[in-house]
């Protein structure tokens, strides 16, 4: 398989995984709202454009040279293909990160929580009032 379709498929198929499971019982709770949380390690807080994560390969590849003259970047693993075509290939190992923006979770969420905190001074301030 070639690096490009490597890094393409796994990129498709961890934000397909999100999407998927945002739809089961509880995934509302995966990338909720997280506006004004400080966010660190992998996750990227991008304000209005939504979180983002690292997403980092570490892959080892071989540059292959076939007979043909041509060259191509695959992910390292063991195959034959017929032809009739001798190749010779170098295993290297690269490393490199990818930011991607996670799909967004339950808008209703940042909603909730934005009426709770404006919900305690007023709660806070009737319970004072009883006290007196």
């Amino acid at each position: 398989m070639e690096l490009k379709e490597f890094v393409t498929q796994s990129l498709q198929q961890i934000l397909e995984g999100v999407r998927e499971a945002q739809t089961v019982e509880g995934g509302d709770n995966i990338n909720a709202g997280l506006q004004g949380i400080k966010l660190d390690g992998n996750l990227i807080n991008g304000g209005t454009y939504g979180v983002f994560s690292v997403v980092e390969f570490d892959v080892a590849v071989s540059a292959e040279h076939s007979g043909s003259g041509k060259a191509a970047l695959k992910v390292f693993g063991v195959g034959v293909e017929g032809g009739g075509q001798t190749a010779a290939s170098y295993a290297n190992k690269i490393k490199f990160s990818v930011p991607v923006r996670l799909p967004d979770g339950d808008p209703s969420r940042v909603q909730q929580q934005t009426a709770k905190r404006a919900a305690l001074p007023r709660q806070t301030k009737a319970l004072s009032g009883r006290n007196r």
